[in-house]
């Protein structure tokens, strides 16, 4: 178990990656789940909180434990997973919109009242940024979900 600090309860012990359970109150779009991307982001917070504490300098947590983020390649496609991707955390009360285009692009969204709450984002769809800051807002999009994947509309540059 680590605080918030990467500290394990041995002193000057720190800990990051799948040998570690992140011990914190997590923000609403973040879970912990052995993946190596999260592993680097621990071990690089780990490093930025050892370095605070060795020159007694103020560690604020680092925004990568703000929202779950995943990207890699399969099948050569471009695979990115963006907050509660999967409705985890979310029970029964969300709704998926998605997209598909045969061997170019699948886009899941997942909202609750309105908000998004995660994406899965497989192929160039380049919606990525978009749907990460309309996750970290929580802008209600109830008026525009009809056209939210409605591929005439260019609708990242309208959020962005």
């Amino acid at each position: 178990m680590v605080n918030e600090f990467m500290q394990s309860s041995l002193p000057h012990i720190y800990a990051a990656g799948d040998v570690c359970h992140a011990n914190w109150e997590h923000a609403q779009h973040w879970f912990p789940m052995k993946l190596w991307t999260q592993a680097r982001q621990m071990g690089c917070y780990a490093a930025k909180c050892m370095s605070g504490a060795l020159n007694k300098e103020e560690i604020l947590q680092d925004f990568c434990f703000e929202i779950f983020t995943h990207t890699t390649k399969l099948f050569g496609y471009k695979v990115i997973l963006l907050g509660l991707f999967n409705g985890q955390k979310l029970g029964n009360d969300y709704e998926i919109l998605f997209r598909m285009t045969k061997e170019h692009e699948y886009v899941k969204l997942i909202l609750q009242n309105g908000k998004l709450q995660g994406a899965v984002l497989i192929g160039d769809t380049d919606l990525e940024e978009m749907c990460e800051n309309l996750i970290l807002n929580q802008l209600d999009l109830s008026s525009y979900k009809e056209d939210l994947l409605n591929p005439d509309i260019d609708i990242e540059d309208y959020f962005d």
